[in-house]
């Protein structure tokens, strides 16, 4: 699904970018290109965002801590 269609960046490269270290929707768009024209998609950007993050928390959450005995 497109998030951004000025520059047909898709909900996935978002993520991606996100999972890159992008937190906000200019860096986002610095690393897509999304969010820079219009601006219309800027919410559907911070959902992903929101959702990325919230998607990290749960996973660092179930990830048991390991120990490496040398």
């Amino acid at each position: 699904m497109y998030v951004c269609v000025c520059h047909a960046v898709t909900e996935t490269e978002v993520a991606a970018s996100v999972e890159s270290g992008a937190s906000t929707v200019e860096a986002v768009g610095d690393y897509t290109g999304a969010g820079t024209s219009c601006g219309t998609c800027h919410d559907h950007i911070d959902e992903v965002i929101l959702g990325c993050a919230a998607t990290c928390a749960l996973a660092e959450a179930c990830v048991p801590e390991r120990s490496f005995a040398g």
